[in-house]
């Protein structure tokens, strides 16, 4: 665990923690699903952590190891955004938020000094964030910076009532800083705070695992369960679309693979929203949550296959939670988009499952459908590439 960064020197020590519950959807389980997210509402996340970054050569070292252009961002613009730290092979290792803190705020050091410089707080998967700060002095060699963890209170709000999606309402101060979430709309701001805001916030308090449920409905992936660390492609986990990747950008690790992908390859694989059903239901033409599905989720990450055929694997079942989930799919294999000219291997009645052994007996088979819905964002946000490609041409 990581040593606490004293209460005068940044943020109050969050006094509890939420354990994560489990996301089982046996027919047992059933009964402890989640129910359906409120439509205006906040959550405290408890499965994130933060890593604070500061010194003379933060931004400067912070620019050559991160998929975003550091130097785009200000304090009085969204006051922070998404990124990710990648391999030397161009592999996904942390995606993550980072919200600059403007040295007025008079936030200080665990050495009491206070930034001269801006700071970076750094948004992780808490299971993953030790692993980060690894990752992170690997590269510090003479660099002026600190890596220190960090203790505040991190918030996800929504109002899906509301247009203001793309500019924050948060004022910051040295007790609260934030930004707006822009992988998706809709997915509302972020929030930090040295002590606990619930009550200023509007809407209804719900669990991580409501704000999941949202997420991933909107097939929105994060963390290490859904993005596993060394082995996803940022394109293929959508964090180009999701406002992660700045191909304008100079040099960093992992560049040389995601640049050449955007410009010579195709990207045959995506995260996508996926339903789960019976093998006796017949195939389902939305997406739709269940907090009542007595369905048995599998064990992830599995192979997806096609029901009436044998070959290669049409995708990869990640994570589910009763009878929604996301899954790595090829997308002219499992849905009808077009990537080449020799077009779409996908059918409207083709249909797929997950198939793994049960944990009584491993000889048991068990068997769920899948289907992958493409978020109507995906689409636009192609759409927006094309055109803004052809006007460069």
């Amino acid at each position: 665990m990581f040593p606490r960064v004293s209460r005068s020197h940044l943020c109050e020590v969050c006094l509890s923690a939420t354990n994560r519950r489990s996301f089982s959807s046996s027919a047992s389980a059933a009964s402890i699903l989640p129910s359906l997210p409120p439509s205006t509402g906040f959550a405290r996340l408890t499965n994130r952590a933060l890593i604070l970054l500061y010194g003379r050569d933060a931004a400067h070292y912070l620019q050559g190891l991160t998929t975003t252009n550091i130097k785009d961002f200000t304090f009085d613009s969204l006051g922070g955004f998404y990124t990710a730290f990648l391999n030397a092979q161009g592999r996904v290792l942390h995606d993550v938020f980072v919200y600059p803190i403007d040295h007025a705020l008079g936030l200080k050091g665990k050495e009491g000094i206070t930034y001269d410089k801006p700071a970076f707080m750094i948004d992780v998967d808490k299971a993953h964030a030790e692993a980060l700060r690894s990752h992170l002095k690997r590269y510090k060699l003479r660099a002026k910076i600190a890596i220190e963890p960090a203790d505040c209170h991190i918030w996800a709000t929504w109002d899906d009532a509301s247009a203001n999606d793309s500019k924050s309402d948060i004022a910051p101060s040295a007790q609260k800083f934030g930004c707006v979430d822009l992988r998706a709309p809709g997915m509302g701001k972020r929030t930090l705070s040295s002590a606990d805001i619930s009550k200023a916030l509007p809407g209804e308090e719900t669990s991580v695992e409501h704000y999941d449920i949202r997420r991933i409905l909107k097939g929105v992936p994060q963390g290490h369960r859904e993005i596993i660390s060394g082995e996803a492609l940022p394109q293929e986990s959508n964090i180009d679309y999701m406002s992660g990747i700045d191909f304008r950008k100079g040099c960093y690790i992992g560049q040389e693979l995601t640049i050449r992908t955007r410009h010579t390859g195709v990207v045959r694989k995506r995260i996508l929203p996926v339903q789960l059903y019976n093998p006796d239901e017949k195939l389902p033409d939305s997406l739709r949550y269940d907090p009542s599905s007595s369905l048995t989720s599998p064990d992830a990450p599995r192979n997806i296959a096609r029901v009436d055929t044998r070959g290669r694997s049409a995708g990869k079942f990640l994570r589910g939670v009763g009878n929604i989930g996301l899954a790595l799919c090829r997308l002219e294999t499992m849905t009808n988009v077009k990537l080449t000219e020799e077009g779409s291997q996908w059918s409207p009645e083709h249909e797929f499952k997950v198939s793994w052994s049960a944990e009584e007996d491993q000889a048991e088979e068990k068997e769920t459908k899948i289907k992958a819905f493409v978020p109507e964002w995906h689409r636009n946000r192609v759409s927006f590439r094309n055109m803004h490609q052809q006007q460069n041409v």
